[in-house]
């Protein structure tokens, strides 16, 4: 089998490493600019891997397989990608996430706990909790080092027989039979059974005939320093999800701690940079200011800029072409994708292969937004 994975991504990656598993099987991931990326949506210092789902059990349970797969990566390569640092989630009873996302954590057999906001602040006491109605404290859960977990991949790709091409454009994929041709930006032309695309926020430039309900959306997260490690630190300060629209990491990288909105930026076109946005920073520092005062005055030391791909109910797309099957579509991670990265890889391999994914595609056709 000839398979061509177009986007070299976490999703592109661990699509070819599952592929390149096959016996037989000819793999090549082809990579618009390089592994990890400055304007890649996978890359950077970090990712959060957290089972707070709210309702959605599917999701809880596939990040509990891919802290597995993690770390089965991480003990083939050597290298550290995974940094427990507990989740705290503050909420209210009424937003139908914190409640219901307690319920199916403590289903599934995890130690969260409910917290009161004077609990939370004895044990945290950088957080400031009396706005908030129902708390949970979630000590399994953490940080994910984003460009290493590429390298990772990347390496283990190589390590399968993957053929890794970097700095090469696709300019379009279409079906061709029962297979697909890729016409890379040169104008070469790659002739496959499969082609499996996970391009983010180009994967509308690479399938320009198929109208793909995926929005490329601008987004970005502040770095902020200065702050003790006694008391932001890992170990100290754990990541944090807030009011639905805040989140934030302990310090990581150069000793910095992160902060960001979980909310979708304007669209963008994917080829186009744009400018950090200082209002984004601003209200970053005005959640610091009511809920995390000894972080209000940090110095923002640097501003991570990258791009979602978001679809209308923010679930991914993982199905075929609807004109064929040569064609396989890993999309529409919107913002919360990359903690799966291995076990994506491993449903749209089994998408390509046409065997058995381990969790159910239901949830995640195509069809349902025409339905």
């Amino acid at each position: 089998m000839r398979a061509v994975v177009i986007g070299g991504g976490v999703m592109g990656l661990a699509t070819g490493c599952a592929l390149a598993a096959e016996p037989g099987a000819v793999v090549t991931v082809i990579e618009r600019a390089a592994v990890a990326h400055a304007w890649a949506s996978s890359h950077g210092w970090s990712r959060a891997i957290r089972h707070e789902y709210g309702p959605e059990a599917i999701y809880t349970h596939m990040v509990a397989r891919s802290l597995s797969l993690w770390d089965e990566l991480a003990r083939e390569t050597g290298v550290k990608l995974y940094t427990e640092t507990g989740v705290l989630t503050l909420g209210q009873p009424e937003d139908g996430h914190t409640l219901p996302g307690y319920e199916v954590m403590r289903a599934a057999g995890l130690p969260v706990e409910r917290l009161t906001p004077d609990e939370t602040t004895r044990r945290f006491p950088q957080f400031s909790a009396g706005d908030f109605g129902a708390i949970t404290w979630n000590p399994v859960g953490g940080m994910l080092a984003a460009s290493d977990c590429c390298a990772a991949l990347a390496r283990r790709l190589r390590s399968r027989g993957g053929n890794l091409r970097e700095g090469m454009g696709v300019s379009r994929v279409e079906l061709a039979g029962s297979g697909a041709v890729v016409t890379l930006a040169t104008g070469e032309r790659l002739a496959c059974d499969v082609a499996v695309v996970t391009a983010g926020p180009w994967v509308r430039k690479v399938l320009p005939d198929l109208e793909l309900p995926v929005t490329p959306t601008r987004q970005q997260v502040t770095y902020f320093s200065g702050l003790d490690a006694r008391a932001f630190g890992v170990g100290a300060f754990p990541i944090f999800l807030a009011g639905m629209n805040d989140y934030g990491f302990p310090m990581h990288g150069p000793g910095w701690i992160k902060a960001g909105l979980h909310r979708f930026g304007a669209e963008v076109d994917p080829d186009t940079g744009y400018a950090p946005s200082e209002a984004e920073t601003a209200a970053v520092r005005a959640f610091f200011r009511r809920v995390i005062p000894a972080a209000a005055e940090a110095k923002a030391e640097m501003v991570d800029r990258c791009m979602y791909d978001v679809t209308p109910d923010e679930d991914f797309i993982l199905d075929y072409h609807p004109g064929g099957r040569g064609i396989v579509i890993g999309s529409g991670f919107s913002g919360h994708g990359f903690k799966f990265g291995p076990l994506i890889g491993e449903m749209l391999a089994a998408l390509a292969l046409g065997k058995a994914a381990p969790f159910p595609l239901d949830r995640f056709a195509l069809g349902r937004f025409t339905r």
